[in-house]
């Protein structure tokens, strides 16, 4: 799987945790942006289309499970929850909001890895991951390296595209 092509957002109040989640899946090869709250996370879901979000139940203001369920009324983005809740009936409210997935912490980052991988393949079946990435008024296709906007095609080189990460 070439995971170079999955665009996942991270929603974690938590810097160490956002920060190691970030770059262990860097170093899975997907393509990894934080938000440091709900507010931050809606902000870039205006702009750049992700395949997947992993979210933080427990955070100040808006907490996770109203952000999924806004996220699952306006788009249709896969949602893996993660939190210290561990209680059935959360499991079940974060399932029932639509999320894809639900992860207790303390957490292996390999179960999460995995359980990424199994969401990614459900969707994969679905035809659902694309190789466009939307920021703004601009679509950058990974797989054909060029941008497009206004009618206009810009090539991306090796370099440029090394530099694409918004986060």
């Amino acid at each position: 799987m070439d995971n170079s092509k999955i665009h996942i957002l991270i929603v974690d109040d938590d810097d160490k945790i956002r920060d190691l989640l970030k770059q262990y899946l860097k170093n899975n090869n997907f393509f990894v942006s934080t938000a440091i709250n709900a507010s931050d996370a809606e902000e870039k879901l205006k702009i750049v289309k992700f395949d997947l979000a992993i979210v933080d139940i427990m955070m100040p203001g808006k907490d996770g499970l109203q952000l999924t369920k806004e996220i699952r009324e306006n788009i249709d983005l896969p949602i893996i929850l993660l939190t210290a809740k561990g209680e059935a009936e959360d499991r079940v409210r974060g399932l029932e909001l639509g999320a894809e997935d639900y992860l207790p912490k303390p957490f292996e980052p390999k179960e999460l890895l995995l359980r990424i991988k199994n969401v990614i393949k459900r969707i994969k079946k679905d035809n659902h991951i694309i190789n466009v990435i939307k920021i703004g008024k601009a679509n950058i296709n990974i797989k054909k390296m060029e941008i497009q906007k206004d009618r206009k095609i810009i090539k991306i080189n090796a370099s440029e595209n090394s530099i694409r990460e918004y986060d």
